[in-house]
């Protein structure tokens, strides 16, 4: 059981849990342990790359598998991201330096109050932090990855300005990743923000399930 009384890290355990809880399990699904990716968007987006780089934290692997289970891992062969909230803490800046505006968007108050009811703490937010563990150099996994983002997204793709950063989250990361030695494609769309989740009919959206299709069968072969 996961004891923590927040959201994180218990959405964690349970992302750890479920994917080996498949891998012990794979052959009822007619697939193979090794053959599991992981993927999600927004606030699952950063999930999904948190808990592929961190497959054996010990308090995502606090939910014990049922007795007599095969001995499986939550490592992943790869990562499907959907405009991530890759870091948590450069999006509560981003929100208070909104919110503090003579007219702050709508978003501002939203998200701050999300941050602080599923993060508790500035201090989560930064350890918990796919962008900032790279950049502190932690020896993590980093599985090949994709992130799909719209260029119309001022939500999740922006300057981290208190990080004096000079490329948008996006590009900043990308980046980290690749300099850490992991596999991104990074793919920006001229589309609404979060279109191919709305707006799955755009052919923006066909073309980027198209190509995450494509990456994780590179990375996840079809057998026969």
């Amino acid at each position: 059981m996961c004891s923590s009384d927040l959201p994180f890290p218990c959405s964690s355990a349970d992302i750890n849990y479920g994917i080996r809880w498949l891998k012990a399990n794979a052959a009822r699904f007619r697939t193979r342990p090794d053959l599991v990716g992981i993927s999600g968007n927004s606030s699952g987006g950063q999930l999904a790359m948190l808990g592929a780089m961190r497959p054996h934290d010990p308090r995502f692997t606090s939910i014990a598998l049922p007795a007599g289970s095969p001995d499986v891992d939550a490592t992943v062969r790869c990562v499907v991201m959907l405009w991530p909230v890759i870091n948590p803490l450069g999006r509560y800046r981003m929100a208070q330096r909104e919110l503090a505006k003579p007219n702050p968007q709508d978003f501002a108050a939203r998200l701050i109050r999300s941050h602080d009811d599923y993060w508790g703490s500035i201090e989560t937010q930064r350890e918990a932090n796919p962008m900032l563990i790279l950049e502190r150099g932690e020896k993590v996994f980093l599985p090949p990855a994709i992130w799909i983002q719209s260029s119309q997204d001022e939500v999740h793709n922006y300057l981290d300005t208190e990080a004096e950063a000079t490329e948008t989250e996006a590009e900043r990361f990308a980046s980290n990743y690749r300099k850490a030695g992991g596999e991104m494609v990074l793919e920006y769309f001229d589309a609404p923000s979060l279109f191919a989740t709305i707006h799955p009919t755009l052919p923006e959206s066909i073309q980027a399930l198209d190509d995450i299709v494509a990456f994780v069968h590179q990375h996840i072969p079809v057998e026969n």
